[in-house]
């Protein structure tokens, strides 16, 4: 097994532990969706997420929102990718806006403080990529 810098969590009473990134990671994200939904962070509060892989300059996050939730990236330093898997959510860079629906996916490169704002339940697959000099690799 390779060990990441952040090698692996520790667990919860409600999650296991699990390496943050090995040579490679599989997961359902039906699955975890379903699993964030069992969870009481989204029981009883407008979000729930689950890092699924970690590194310095890499992360990818499953997200479930619930209507008006908002994530955001207020620095804009890493690439990002936002795949919609369910729902709807209103992307927003500065003046320009995109409304996205289940199945599409927007890219926003670096340098771009961006916002997403959940129209109804949506879950979110988010990606950040942070250039190599600013991870401080």
């Amino acid at each position: 097994m390779d060990q990441s810098a952040y090698g692996s969590t520790s667990g919860t009473d409600e999650r296991e532990a699990r390496p943050m990134m090995e040579r490679l990671l599989v997961y359902s994200l039906f699955d975890e969706i379903s699993r964030l939904r069992e969870e009481d962070p989204w029981q009883n509060g407008d979000r729930n997420s689950r890092t699924l892989a970690k590194e310095v300059d890499f992360r990818v996050m499953l997200s479930l929102l619930r209507d008006g939730a908002i994530l955001h990236e207020q620095d804009g330093d890493a690439r990002a990718s936002l795949h919609l898997l369910e729902g709807r959510a209103a992307l927003s860079l500065d003046a320009d806006q995109a409304e996205l629906e289940a199945g599409e996916v927007a890219v926003v490169d670096a340098g771009q403080p961006w916002r997403l704002t959940a129209h109804g339940e949506c879950a979110v697959l988010l990606t950040l990529a942070w250039p190599r000099e600013k991870a401080g690799v």
